[in-house]
């Protein structure tokens, strides 16, 4: 019996011995990216790197002069010294009854697929409208860091689409009474080790979490935001930060503007089905799914009634809502977010997505040693956001072109 026992005990060892060698090499083989094909739709603007988002955007901007375009643009500081720029294009209306204002990169990393739906906008949006009377404002990399250093937060760790408060004053803090209770599992204060044993500690963690709380706790305290923890994700921060008062200031300015209509599109990815790109309303926006749906004539719409709608404290879209009922509402506003699905809107997708959120945030503050964890977490944490299948990629630009032409049909006056 003992040496049965013993016999048992060196398989089972062997075994671990085994994953623990080869598991992270696998799940590294599974994640590594794939080269984009050179035949693929705006496939050279498929940048990866901050300053070669920046340097196109410019190019653009020239582009637009060379071709009569009157088109001013400015490069707003967050951190000279790190080549850190929130760039913003203006194209004016001679008749001022239409602006359309795009901002991307507020989620850092999420500004690569929005410099290409710029260039998607440029050529085949904007030849579309009435230029006499609807003008363009740009506000492009809002997250310059998160951008360069490829993380959905900024240089302080804050997530910037939740730190878009309009009274700091009165904000509860404490808003999220969730996040406190799964605050160990969200932000493990130690470094990854080898892939398989963090993949085991990882799920059993998981599940104690479940087992303490229940799912929707842990839901919730992930999508609202939260403002206690600095070194936790979607931490929304205590005061505004830098590209948070440049944006606040220009959305004012164009509330109190000349402009008797503003339509505002946000460009994010990460979240809904992956093949499809989401028009994800304000909880501002009186319009029901359907009616959304109808007006937009796109299917792909999560207004304030849907099943899969969840508030979030500090989105530039409700506090762009909430600017305007506080300005008298002057003029007309329509705020929505165009988001692009990467992983997939089930159960497990979700999981993942919260999965890799945790692990990018706990390497981040406690770099791992191992080479393999680290190429492993970063590459699934791009891919999260900014998939290089072919297939997705050329996706989103047809969705976006769909979108568009609904959202602005629906919402310019003619």
């Amino acid at each position: 019996m003992k040496k049965k026992l013993l016999v048992i005990g060196g398989v089972i060892l062997a075994v671990l011995l085994v994953c623990t060698l080869l598991v992270p090499r696998l799940i590294l083989l599974g994640v590594r990216q794939e080269k984009v094909a050179e035949d693929c739709n705006y496939g050279d603007v498929f940048f990866n790197e901050y300053d070669e988002v920046r340097a196109h955007l410019l190019e653009k901007v020239s582009e637009l002069n060379a071709a009569g375009i009157a088109t001013e643009s400015e490069s707003y500081a967050i951190d000279e010294a790190d080549g850190l720029y929130i760039d913003t294009v203006y194209v004016p209306a001679q008749e001022k009854k239409n602006l359309i204002v795009l901002t991307t990169g507020v989620h850092g990393i999420e500004g690569y697929i929005g410099s290409v739906m710029l260039d998607v906008f440029w050529d085949e949006v904007y030849p579309t409208l009435d230029k006499e009377n609807t003008g363009v404002l740009v506000i492009a990399n809002v997250n310059p860091y998160g951008m360069k250093y490829h993380r959905r937060y900024n240089e302080n760790n804050v997530d910037l689409n939740r730190n878009f408060i309009l009274d700091w004053e009165s904000f509860d803090l404490a808003s999220n009474q969730n996040y406190p209770k799964v605050d160990d599992f969200f932000g493990p204060e130690k470094k990854m080790g080898n892939l398989f044993w963090h993949e085991v500690q990882f799920y059993g963690g998981m599940l104690g979490a479940v087992l303490k709380n229940d799912v929707a706790t842990i839901t919730n305290a992930l999508t609202g935001g939260q403002y206690e923890y600095p070194e936790g994700v979607y931490y929304g921060g205590l005061e505004d930060q830098a590209s948070t008062v440049y944006v606040k200031d220009i959305f004012e300015q164009t509330l109190t503007g000349e402009y008797e209509n503003i339509v505002h599109i946000d460009v994010h990815s990460g979240y809904g089905p992956r093949y499809n790109m989401v028009i994800f309303n304000s909880i501002y926006d009186t319009y029901t799914e359907a009616e959304s749906q109808e007006l937009f004539n796109y299917d792909y719409i999560i207004a304030y009634d849907s099943e899969s709608f969840y508030p979030t404290t500090g989105d530039t879209t409700d506090f762009y809502y909430r600017l305007w009922e506080k300005l008298g509402k002057q003029n007309s506003l329509f705020s929505t977010c165009f988001e692009f699905g990467t992983l997939g809107d089930g159960f497990l997708d979700s999981v993942m997505s919260m999965k890799y959120t945790v692990e990018e945030n706990q390497n981040h503050w406690y770099p791992s040693n191992n080479k393999v964890t680290n190429q492993v977490i970063r590459e699934r944490y791009h891919e999260m956001f900014y998939p290089t299948e072919k297939e997705w990629r050329e996706k989103t630009i047809e969705d976006f072109k769909a979108a568009c032409k609904g959202v602005l049909d629906a919402k310019l006056i003619k």
